[in-house]
């Protein structure tokens, strides 16, 4: 029998879910590691959250093989784990998905503190050129002549899952507008590009909430849903990234999308007093 679509995950996809998985079984409190120092045999199932097909734990009719194969509905865990999460009453999908979540926001700060953007200076400077390749749509950008507070911002649009990311990197803006100012001296127009760009991906997503308390009730979603699409096109370019550590180019990406934040270029600017 031949084997379904939704159980092809590209090698980009299966290098992505290991490199952010700091090894480990993502399940609570669980310390088994993948692969260990005294032996090659690697310890993780990939697992699918929605199953891959008709029958399985959290199949879900409406979705389709490219999402049921996509990161999003890939979680790596330990044998033990995986069969534990069969149980679909104690492990519906959004709890599934939660748990994702919070496993690799906990790797992303062990991440962070390696310094892994001294190690790899040129990473930004790759990733603005990734996302900035081409114009998808001529959405219009304008950038308030203020930018808003942080705080406001993150308070209006009810962020809480991607509020520690957005106050870590926040501080990055400064860097990256002098690596945009570097870009344009070279008679690039770049930065416009990666804005544009990513506020087209942030449109495509509102359309689907009627009202500004359905984006509230959905800004985290949202935001992970950018940077999904984010890295489609990064792993979808004609030009692979070779060298750069995938740890590197989720860091990048998420400075870039937390000035975009910022840039109210992702999410609804708070309304001026």
């Amino acid at each position: 029998m031949a084997k379904s679509k939704a159980r092809d995950i590209t090698e980009k996809t299966i290098k992505r879910l290991y490199a952010l998985s700091g090894n480990r079984c993502a399940f609570p409190d669980c310390h088994v590691s993948f692969v260990s120092s005294e032996s090659d045999i690697n310890f993780s199932n990939i697992c699918h959250i929605e199953a891959a097909e008709i029958g399985g734990q959290r199949y879900n009719p409406d979705s389709n093989d490219d999402y049921r194969r996509g990161y999003k509905n890939l979680i790596l865990l330990c044998a033990n784990h995986h069969i534990e999460t069969n149980d679909i009453i104690k492990y519906p999908e959004p709890l599934l998905q939660q748990i994702k979540r919070n496993h690799e926001a906990k790797i992303l700060t062990l991440i962070s503190d390696g310094n892994i953007l001294v190690k790899n200076p040129s990473a930004l400077n790759v990733i603005i050129s990734f996302v900035g390749n081409r114009i998808f749509e001529n959405t219009i950008i304008i950038e308030p002549t203020n930018a808003p507070d942080t705080e406001d911002k993150i308070l209006h649009n009810n962020v809480i899952l991607f509020r520690p990311i957005i106050e870590e990197y926040a501080v990055y803006q400064g860097k990256l507008n002098k690596i945009y100012e570097e870009i344009e001296k070279q008679g690039s127009t770049k930065k416009e590009f990666v804005l544009q760009n990513i506020k087209t991906i942030y449109l495509k997503e509102k359309g689907g909430y009627k009202n500004i308390d359905e984006i509230r009730a959905n800004a985290d979603t949202i935001i992970e849903n950018i940077e999904n699409d984010l890295w489609k096109i990064i792993e979808n370019s004609s030009n692979p990234i070779l060298d750069l550590p995938i740890e590197a180019i989720k860091i990048s990406l998420l400075i870039v999308m937390v000035d975009a934040f910022m840039r109210c270029n992702i999410l609804e600017e708070p309304p001026k007093l």
